[in-house]
C-alpha cells in the first residue's frame, strides 16, 4: 500500500500530540508499506529520520504571517500557515505528488481535511483526536469536506462524534507508546531523598495544574513536585509562592520528548488531573516506565487505567480527593511498586506497533487489498525546493 499523512508539523521535532501520533503510525506503516509525510520544513523528528518514511517538505509559513492579520480575521496563525502550505503545495507539485504516489491520505485537523479533500482524487481519511467543542471550522468541514472515511483516537471521541454529527466513525485507532523507549530500565533524569510527583503537560487551566498545586500544598508528608511542560512558568512559580510550596516545586519547563523517559522513571507518582482529555498520552508514557498514575476518571482515560490497579482515579476539580490520592501513594512504596508493574503490563496492548497494525488493517480494508500482496515497489521521490 502507498499511504500519505498531511500535517504542517508532523515532520518536526517540536510537535504536539497529533503530530507525534502521525509520526509514530507513519513509521510503523513504513516498515511494510510506502509511506509519505507531507509537512512544512523544520527540525526533522529523529523518529522519522530513523524510519523508512519519505518526508516531502514545503517551506515553513508560520513565521511569514504578517503581524496583525489574525486580529482582523476569525483565524489564527496556524490556520493561515495551513492555507499557505496548501496553496504552495497546489502550485509547486506536492498535490500532484500525492495524486501520483499515494492510494490513501490521512489528515487530522479540520482545515487540512477541508482543503486537501477538495484538491485530490485519492481517498482521504479524517482522524478526530478530540471534540471538546464544535466551532465554525468543524461545521465548515462537515459541510464542505469531500472525505467519507472517518477514524477516531478513542471510543470516547467516537461517541462524541456520533452524538454531535449523527454518524458512526469507520474505526478507532488509539494513540500508543513506544514500550522500548519508555521502559523502567532507563537512567533517571534526577534523584530525590523524598517521593517525587511528576506532571507533564501544558500549564493551562483545563489540565488541572492549579488543582495539583493546591493538592500538593495540603500534603502532610515530605514530597517534591516537578512540573514539565510549556506555559507561563512565572505564573506557576508565583502560585507556588502563594501556597508556600516554592521550595518543594521544581518547574523544569519544556523537555524534549525523547528525554521524558528519564523523568518518568525518576518520579514515584505521575499526576495528570485534567478536566478533559481525548486520551492523555502522557499517562500511558508514565505507565510504560513503571510509574503509577493519579489522574482523572474521564472515559478516555478509563480505557487504560482501572482505579486501584494501575493507579488512582479522581474526579476533575476535586483537589481534596486529589490530595488524598497523592497521599495514599506517597506514603506507600510497596503499593506504588505493585501498581507500577501492573501499569507497565497494561501498556503493552497500547504499543505503537499494535496501533500501527490496526491502522494497517483499516487501510487494507478500505483499499480492498490483502496485506500479503499490498506491498509495492517504491516510486522515485520527487524533489521540492
Amino acid at each position: 500500500m502507498r499511504i500519505g499523512f498531511y500535517h504542517e508539523s508532523a515532520g518536526t521535532r517540536h510537535a504536539g500530540g497529533i503530530a507525534v501520533y502521525t509520526q509514530h503510525v507513519a513509521a510503523e506503516l513504513a516498515k511494510r508499506h510506502d509511506v509519505y509525510v507531507y509537512t512544512q520544513a523544520g527540525d526533522t523528528a529523529e523518529l522519522l529520520r530513523r524510519s523508512d518514511v519519505e518526508v516531502v517538505e514545503t517551506p515553513s509559513f508560520a513565521d511569514r504571517i504578517p503581524n496583525g492579520v489574525t486580529t482582523i480575521l476569525p483565524v489564527n496563525t496556524q490556520d493561515l500557515a495551513k492555507v499557505a502550505m496548501t496553496v504552495w503545495s497546489r502550485r509547486n507539485g506536492v498535490v500532484d505528488h500525492i495524486e501520483e504516489h499515494t492510494d490513501l491520505v490521512f489528515t487530522f485537523q479540520f482545515l487540512d481535511d477541508l482543503l486537501l479533500s477538495n484538491l485530490v482524487d485519492v481517498p482521504t481519511v479524517y482522524g478526530f483526536h478530540s471534540l471538546a467543542s464544535v466551532g465554525l471550522g468543524a461545521r465548515l468541514r462537515e459541510r464542505f469536506s469531500q472525505t467519507d472515511l472517518i477514524i477516531a483516537n478513542s471510543h470516547d471521541t467516537a461517541r462524541q462524534v456520533s452524538d454531535e454529527f449523527g454518524y458512526e466513525v469507520d474505526d478507532v485507532v488509539y494513540p500508543g507508546v513506544d514500550v522500548d523507549r519508555f521502559q523502567p530500565d532507563v537512567s533517571p533524569a534526577f534523584s530525590s531523598e523524598v517521593p517525587v510527583i511528576l506532571y507533564v503537560g501544558r500549564f493551562v487551566d483545563r489540565k488541572g495544574i492549579d488543582d495539583l498545586l493546591e493538592a500538593f500544598s495540603r500534603l502532610d508528608e515530605p514530597a517534591e513536585l516537578r512540573l514539565v511542560g510549556r506555559g507561563d512558568t512565572d505564573a506557576i512559580r508565583e502560585r507556588c509562592r502563594e501556597l508556600d510550596v516554592g521550595e518543594s516545586v521544581t518547574v523544569d519547563g519544556e523537555v524534549p520528548h525523547l528525554e521524558l523517559p528519564g523523568y518518568y522513571v525518576a518520579a514515584d507518582v505521575f499526576c495528570l488531573p485534567s478536566y478533559t482529555e481525548s486520551f492523555g498520552m502522557v499517562n500511558l508514557e508514565a505507565m510504560a516506565c513503571g510509574t503509577p498514575v493519579v489522574t482523572s476518571d474521564l472515559e478516555a482515560i478509563e480505557a487504560y487505567v482501572t482505579d486501584g490497579d494501575e493507579g488512582l482515579l479522581i474526579s476533575p476539580g476535586d483537589s481534596d480527593a486529589l490530595a488524598a490520592a497523592l497521599s495514599r501513594l506517597v506514603t506507600a512504596p510497596t503499593r506504588r511498586e505493585a501498581m507500577g508493574k501492573r501499569a507497565r503490563e497494561r501498556t503493552r496492548s497500547f504499543s505503537w506497533e499494535a496501533q500501527g497494525k490496526r491502522l494497517e488493517a483499516f487501510c487494507a480494508d478500505v483499499l480492498g487489498e490483502s496485506l500479503e500482496r499490498a506491498r509495492r515497489g517504491r516510486p522515485t521521490q520527487l524533489q521540492y525546493p
